[in-house]
């Protein structure tokens, strides 16, 4: 709820937009249970629609809410205004074709409000029913869901990422070496195939029916499982352990469940690129995955050390991880910060320094903007991956609104800590939308170290003292960061200043002749 009340303040602005249209008209509202009055009101070409008489008619309530309104059925809530034309309901947002208004003090809304609100929180279908006047409410049918299946080892773990087109139901059962994931809704047949892996723990997976079969290498394989939104994922990680006992019973896999503990405990460490996707390269043939894979493994051995906190890489080896699942990467490990790391590249002769970026649905300035579709690009490298959507940028804005101050404390550390190595030019912190920090629910930010174009910072990065220097420097910003916000937290007490020294009795005032004046 406090995540709502803060996306909310951030997301509506201030109600003004009070409507003195025509009287409200009724219709009705058509639900199994049978039917109840509607308000109903037509301005500027669309129907509205009283959100408290459908809310409160399904039995949930509405109250003004920060500068809104907020309505909550079974225990979800949708936030919305009047300058706005997205609502909010848990970290999905709702576009409307136009904003809410407000007649005799009451919001009104577009039908696309309870059609995506009513279909979170109670899976009903909405729909108008202009001949009957009636807003027909019925449960939802069920679709087949689409299915992606994708196999990848991270650091010792295999993750098996099954993404759907819909939210699914689902079950996890264990039988010697098959894992099978039982989906309580059919999965459509054009999405699903067979599939062989070159994977230490994972060799086949095969659809039956709704069941996702995945064959592993041996019954010492176990892993634990979990689920992702927006969009939304299943992921089973798999790792070696003890063989499950020799029964004919499946046994089903309850998810992991951690415990959150105050204070920076996780850090996720992302080396920028990866497999075909080399990202920049420097007129010597240096190339950003490499450089930024090495520079990871060095800053994360550093931070491991010098912090305490449990340390990630998103990728410890040459793999291609999709953008949208580095984020994901880190929210799955709860981690308490994410730091991004690239090198820069221009077609301007002579561009140097380093530059600080955290997440923004608007460019901070036109380089920052040009910056963020670089490493955005979809088709670099022969990258197959889905454009960017604006709807998404806007949802994480306004999610990331939870974490935008700490965000912006965290890389302002990075980018002061850059600036005192000596020979790098300070080119700032600045905003943009890039979409590996989009989708991480914690402080985050991205640090291009230097410009790999540049054929003197190229020359740089591959100086190992260099990289060292570069590498001490993260790490004094990450325990600068951690120090002063888990002592703002009361983690951490704050050391107190030095005792100041008692000031020395004053001396009485002398006078002092001159000898031999003659006076």
């Amino acid at each position: 709820m406090k995540r709502l009340l803060l996306i909310t303040t951030a997301a509506l602005l201030a109600l003004g937009s009070i409507v003195f249209a025509q009287s409200a008209v009724q219709a009705a509202l058509r639900t199994p249970a049978g039917d109840k009055p509607l308000a109903q009101i037509h301005q500027n070409g669309q129907l509205y629609f009283s959100v408290e008489d459908v809310v409160t008619g399904l039995g949930g309530s509405i109250q003004p809410q920060g500068n809104g309104f907020s309505a909550t059925l079974n225990n979800v809530t949708v936030a919305f205004g009047t300058e706005s034309r997205f609502a909010v309901v848990r970290e999905d947002l709702i576009e409307l074709p136009a904003p809410a208004v407000v007649v005799d003090g009451k919001p009104f809304a577009p039908v696309a409000l309870f059609q995506g609100f009513l279909s979170r929180a109670a899976d009903l279908d909405v729909n108008w029913d202009s001949t009957a006047r009636a807003l027909m409410v019925r449960p939802a049918q069920r679709t087949m869901a689409g299915a992606q299946v994708s196999v990848t080892n991270v650091q010792g773990t295999t993750k098996v990422i099954v993404t759907l087109t819909t939210p699914v139901d689902y079950s996890i059962l264990r039988n010697q070496t098959i894992y099978i994931i039982r989906f309580k809704s059919p999965i459509h047949p054009n999405t699903i195939a067979e599939e062989a892996h070159e994977d230490p723990y994972v060799t086949k997976t095969s659809f039956a029916g709704s069941d996702l079969r995945i064959q592993l290498t041996g019954p010492d394989v176990v892993g634990d499982s979990y689920k992702l939104e927006n969009p939304f994922r299943v992921v089973l990680d798999l790792r070696k352990g003890e063989a499950p006992p020799n029964t004919p019973v499946p046994a089903i896999v309850a998810p992991r469940v951690q415990e959150d503990q105050p204070g920076i405990r996780t850090i996720v460490i992302d080396p920028g690129h990866g497999g075909k996707d080399v990202g920049a390269t420097g007129p010597g043939g240096t190339t950003e995955k490499d450089t930024a894979l090495m520079v990871c493994r060095k800053l994360a051995s550093a931070l491991e050390a010098k912090t305490g906190a449990r340390v990630v890489l998103t990728r410890d080896d040459d793999t291609l991880i999709a953008l949208d699942q580095r984020p994901a990467l880190a929210n799955q490990y709860k981690a308490d910060l994410f730091l991004s790391i690239h090198m820069n590249a221009a077609v301007v002769k002579g561009a140097r320094g380093s530059e600080t970026y955290f997440l923004s649905a608007d460019a901070s300035d036109e380089v920052a903007r040009r910056a963020a579709e670089t490493e955005n690009a979809p088709g670099r490298a022969g990258v197959a991956s889905a454009p960017s959507s604006d709807l998404k940028l806007i949802l994480w804005d306004l999610a990331q609104q939870d974490y935008l101050q700490e965000s912006s404390r965290f890389a302002s550390d990075l980018q002061e800590e850059m600036n005192a190595i000596a020979g790098i030019q300070n080119r700032g912190v600045k905003q943009a939308p890039f979409r590996v920090l989009v989708g991480a629910s914690m402080p985050a930010a991205l640090v291009e170290i230097a410009f790999i174009s540049n054929p003197d910072e190229e020359a740089k990065l591959k100086d190992d003292k260099f990289v060292s220097t570069v590498v001490e420097a993260l790490t004094r910003a990450v325990l600068r960061y951690k120090t002063d916000y888990e002592t703002r937290i009361g983690l951490i007490r704050p050391t107190p200043p030095p005792a100041a020294t008692p000031a020395a009795p004053a001396r009485p005032a002398t006078t002092t002749a001159k000898a031999g004046t003659g006076t």
